[in-house]
Order: C-alpha cells, then structure tokens, then sequence
C-alpha cells in the first residue's frame, strides 16, 4: 500500500525506502491526496459533462479520459519541481508560483464540477433536468443559494494543490533529495558517455572520419564552469623579432 502511494505521489519508491521517516510519512500523505484529487476530478468532470451532454455514459467516457489528461499533466507539474539549495531564488519561486496558478487553475475547474455533483447527485438540492447544457446558469445558481459552497472550494482547492508544498518542505540536504540527485545526475553522465562514443562511431563508419565533441565545460553535459584556455602570447620584444623575421622573409 505505501509503495502504491509513493508512486501515486511521483517520487522514487527505491530512494524514498532509504529516507527518514519523516520523509517517508510526508510522501505517504502526498500519495493520499493525489488518490483523492483522482477522485474529485473523475466525480467533478463526469457532473460536468452529464449537465453538458445529458448522457451518463458519455459523462463517464469524457470523465475519465479528461482526468487522465488533467492528472497527467498535474504529475508532470509536480515531478519536475526539483529542491536544490537555492529554493527560495528568484528563479524558483517564479517556477513554483507559475505552477501553482496553472494547476490551481485546473483544480478550480474540477472543484466547481465536483460541487455540482455534491448538489445536483448527492444531496439533490437542485434538479439536473432544469440546467441541461447549462453549466454557467448551474454555477450561478449554487453560488446564489448556497454560499457556503465558497468554504468547500476553498478548502478543496488548498488540498488540491497541497503535494506541491508537501514536496516543498523536504530540506534540500535531506538523505533523500541528496539521493534522488546522485542517481539522476549518473543517469545524465552515463547517457552523455553513451551518446559520445556513438558520436564518434557514426563518423568513423559513415564517413571514416575520427571524431570527437569537443568539452568547453570542465563539467559537461552540465556545462556550468566554463573551460579557461590559457595562452602564452610572449612579450612585447618577441612580438618585434616576429615582425622583423616577417620582413627578411
């Protein structure tokens, strides 16, 4: 069950085994979450494509296709927000806000059509027969008559996007981003090296020519530290006798 979790929430369950407790309980949660805003979306897209199309099997259909969409995306939001050591640059935080807006936006989606099937299927508080292909007039009438409703989509929403700060507040010199680094920065060197040497294959059997990428980074692929070529132009005194042997020649 915890491994199914782990997964659920996007982190590596093989690097997560060797964390702390802490970390492992925090991404236990997550996994939790996400299998609820599985739910909300199925529930909340099927309402919305009901009152759309009136048809329950074409409601289930979209519903389900849509959360896959919507989910998918949602997991790619969040396992590609990677923790370093500089968490709160500038940089970062743009990356983080711009993720919570776009994914918040999503959730605010689902969370409206779930609130729909709360009050159209669950609590029958309104008739689904008089909003056929009304989605707008629906939402303006739940919002008019039942203005609690705001509490819900509120504390939905913060649960929404919950495992993106769940993943936030593991430090960056925890066991396990450290972990997680090493192996994904092996992965990239042991491709890179895999990638060169079929570099130099393809030129040497396509055009018999020996050649190799030539590294203007001391840490490729990387490439963050630039490689400094040092040169000895010599003094101003050879630069005459260069000039001088130039005339005689």
């Amino acid at each position: 069950m915890q491994l199914a979790l782990w997964k659920m929430a996007c982190e590596d369950y093989q690097i997560l085994y060797q964390a702390s407790k802490k970390t492992r309980r925090a991404f236990t949660f997550s996994g939790v979450v996400m299998g609820i805003n599985y739910m909300l979306s199925l529930l909340g897209l099927y309402q919305f494509f009901e009152i759309i199309f009136v048809d329950i099997f074409i409601a289930l259909v979209l519903g389900a296709f849509v959360t896959i969409v919507f989910m998918n995306i949602y997991k790619l939001c969040l396992t590609t927000l990677n923790k370093d050591e500089k968490t709160f640059s500038l940089s970062y935080l743009a990356s983080l806000l711009g993720r919570l807006i776009f994914v918040g936006f999503i959730g605010l989606l689902i969370i409206k059509g779930f609130e729909s099937f709360l009050i159209f299927t669950v609590f029958e508080k309104l008739t689904l027969a008089d909003y056929e292909g009304k989605i707008l007039l629906s939402l303006r009438t739940i919002h008019s008559k039942f203005p609690w409703i705001w509490m819900v989509t509120i504390a939905l929403l913060t649960l929404f996007i919950l495992p993106f700060f769940i993943k936030v507040s593991i430090k960056a010199g925890s066991i396990y981003i450290q972990e997680k680094k090493t192996v994904e920065k092996n992965i990239i060197l042991e491709d890179y090296k895999r990638f060169k040497k079929r570099y130099a294959i393809i030129f040497q059997r396509d055009y018999n020519l020996s050649i190799e990428i030539k590294e203007h980074y001391l840490d490729p692929p990387f490439n963050t530290i630039p490689l400094i070529v040092t040169q000895n132009l010599g003094t101003t005194e050879d630069f005459i006798k260069f000039l001088n042997s130039e005339e005689v020649s």
